[in-house]
């Protein structure tokens, strides 16, 4: 999960794991930082935002 100490910035672009599935998809990239969530493009395209603290970085 993300802490503190990760710089967000530098996670753009990283593929992670979301600790709870939207719709059976778990998988996908971050591509934004909103601050407190993080924007995750889904492998099914979607996109999505997450608190970061239910995102795994993978």
């Amino acid at each position: 999960m993300y802490t503190d100490e990760d710089n967000s910035t530098d996670l753009i672009g990283a593929f992670c794991e979301l600790l709870f599935p939207r719709k059976g998809h778990s998988n996908g990239i971050i591509v934004d930082d909103y601050g407190t969530e993080w924007l995750v493009q889904l492998t099914n395209g979607k996109e999505v935002p997450v608190y970061k603290d239910e995102v795994f970085i993978v």
